[in-house]
C-alpha cells in the first residue's frame, strides 16, 4: 500500500494513536547533526535539552553511528542470558573508570530499571530491611519503585506529582531534606555550616524509619529536581552516616555521568565512593542502555531470573557505549564542557546583573540551572517567567527546559561538544527572551 507523504499535518493527525505518558514538546524531530535539531517545518534548534540529556557527544556522531552499523552487521541482538563481545569489553572498560571496588556490571536496558536492580541488590545485602531513603526533590525513574522513591507523590511542585494516582505502590521509601543552599532552610551558609544538614539523614535513619533501611540513594546533583548540587561536604557526610549504620549508598548518576558536570563522574569531584553506582543516558549516545556497577564485595544476584530483561543486554548499544566512552576520554570532551560551562556561568551572571529576577545560577560543567524569582531577595519562584522565557526561546531556535519538581528552574544541559560561537548564541537568545518577557 502506498504511503501518504508525511507532511506536519499528517504528523499532527498520527498523533492521536500514540498514549504518551507527558506533554508534546514540540513538532515532529526529522534529523539532527551536533548540537542542532531539525523539525518538520525545517526549523532548526540548539538543543540545550540533548535529549534527555543523552546526547553528550551531541546528535548522530558518526563514529557512534560507524560503531552500532557495524554491530547490527554482525550481532544485533542477544538475550541477557549470553556474554556477547560488547558486553564484556564495557563491563571491563566500566569496572576501570569506576573507583575503589565498583567492579561488579549489571545491565539493564533503561534507567528506572537501573535504579531498580540497585534497589533489588540492597534488599539482598540487607535481607532484614524494607525501606529506602531519598531525599527532597529526588527523581529516579517512573516504574512503580523508583517513582515512589522521587518527588512524584509529593506535594513538592505545588501540587500532587503524577506518582500519587499509584499510592499502593509507594509505601517504602522515606523522604530526608535535601541540601539546598539558596533555600536553606537553617539559614546557614556553605561551607561555613558544616553540612548541618546532612544531621536529618542520620536522626531519621535512629528514629524515623521502622526497621533497618535498605540503602540510601541520592543524586550527586538532582536534575529534574531543579539542577540542585549535593555539597561535597554534605555527601561526605552522608557516606560517613551510611557507613555507620551498616547502609549501602547509592549514587544515581543517570544524569551527571559521562562528562556532564566537567568530570567523568560526579563523583570524582566529591571525594567518596558509592557502594553502587547507577548509570544510563549519556552512555549510549542515544542508544538506551544502563548500569549498575556495584561493589564486587556485595551479594551479587543469583542466576534465578531474579534481574533479567529479555533486551537489557543489548550488543548494539553496548557497542555505541564503548565508542562513547573512547570519545569522550580521547577527546577530552569532559574538560571541554568544564570550559564551556564557566563560559555559560560567565555570560549568564552579567545577564543576572541586568535581570535581578535571575535568583541563582548552578552547575558544575553543563549541568545548569537558573533560577527564576520575582524578587532576589524574597526569592518567591517566578514559575510562569521561566516557562515563558522557555517558549520564547523555542521561537528564536534554542531548546530549553524547566525542572519539573521546581518548574522556575530552567534548565541549560546541551551536548558536550556544544562550541563557543553556539555558547555566545544561546547566551544572545537569552538575552533577547528576558527582555521580551520583562520585569
Amino acid at each position: 500500500m502506498e504511503q501518504r507523504p508525511l507532511t506536519p499535518e499528517r504528523a499532527a493527525e498520527l498523533q492521536r494513536y500514540i498514549g504518551y505518558g507527558a506533554s508534546w514538546l514540540g513538532p515532529a524531530l526529522v534529523s539532527g547533526e551536533g548540537c542542532r535539531v531539525t523539525d518538520i517545518h525545517g526549523a532548526s534548534y540548539i538543543d540545550c535539552t540533548s535529549q534527555a540529556w543523552s546526547l553528550a557527544l551531541g546528535y548522530n556522531h558518526p563514529e557512534v553511528i560507524e560503531a552500532a552499523v557495524a554491530q547490527m552487521r554482525t550481532l544485533a541482538h542477544a538475550r541477557a542470558g549470553f556474554p556477547t563481545l560488547p558486553r564484556l569489553l564495557l563491563a571491563e572498560k566500566l569496572a576501570d573508570l569506576c573507583p575503589g571496588h565498583l567492579k561488579k556490571v549489571v545491565n539493564a536496558p533503561t534507567g528506572s530499571l537501573a535504579v531498580e536492580a540497585a534497589m533489588k541488590l540492597a534488599l539482598i545485602n540487607r535481607p532484614t530491611a524494607h525501606r529506602f531513603v531519598t531525599f527532597y526533590h529526588a527523581y529516579h525513574g517512573s516504574t512503580f519503585a523508583t517513582m515512589a522513591a522521587g518527588w512524584m507523590p509529593t506535594h513538592t511542585p505545588g501540587r500532587f506529582g503524577p506518582g500519587a494516582k499509584f499510592l499502593p505502590f509507594m509505601q517504602n521509601v522515606v523522604r530526608v531534606p535535601n541540601p539546598y543552599c539558596y533555600r536553606c532552610p537553617l539559614a546557614l551558609s556553605y561551607p561555613a555550616c558544616g553540612a548541618a544538614c546532612a544531621r536529618s539523614l542520620g536522626d531519621t535513619i535512629a528514629r524515623g524509619v521502622d526497621g533497618p533501611v535498605a540503602a540510601v540513594i541520592l543524586e550527586p546533583i538532582q536534575g529534574n529536581g531543579g539542577q540542585i548540587p549535593f555539597p561535597a561536604l554534605f555527601v561526605t557526610e552522608v557516606r560517613r552516616i551510611c557507613s555507620d549504620f551498616g547502609i549501602p549508598l547509592i549514587f544515581d548518576e543517570i544524569q551527571t555521568g559521562f562528562g556532564r558536570t566537567g568530570r567523568m563522574f560526579a563523583l570524582d569531584g566529591l571525594g567518596v565512593a558509592p557502594d553502587m553506582l547507577v548509570l544510563s543516558k549519556s552512555m549510549g549516545g542515544g542508544f538506551p542502555i544502563a548500569a549498575v556497577v556495584a561493589d564486587e564485595r556485595l551479594t551479587q544476584f543469583e542466576p534465578t531470573g531474579e534481574d533479567v530483561y529479555t533486551f537489557g543486554s543489548n550488543p548494539v548499544a553496548q557497542a555505541a557505549a564503548l565508542k562513547v566512552i573512547e570519545v569522550l576520554e580521547r577527546d577530552r570532551i569532559p574538560e571541554h564542557a568544564a570550559r564551556m560551562g564557566a563560559l555559560f556561568t560567565e555570560g549568564l551572571k552579567r545577564l543576572q546583573a541586568r535581570h535581578p529576577q535571575i535568583g541563582d545560577i548552578r552547575g558544575p560543567g553543563l549541568f545548569i540551572g537558573v533560577e527564576m524569582v520575582k524578587d532576589p531577595t524574597t526569592k518567591e519562584p517566578a514559575t510562569d517567567k521561566a516557562k515563558a522565557i522557555v517558549a520564547q526561546a523555542w521561537q528564536r531556535g534554542v531548546i530549553l527546559a524547566t525542572a519539573s519538581a521546581l518548574p522556575n528552574v530552567i534548565k541549560i544541559k546541551p551536548p558536550l561538544i556544544i562550541r563557543e560561537s553556539e555558547v555566545g548564541t544561546v547566551l544572545e537568545v537569552l538575552s533577547d527572551c528576558l527582555k521580551a518577557v520583562g520585569s
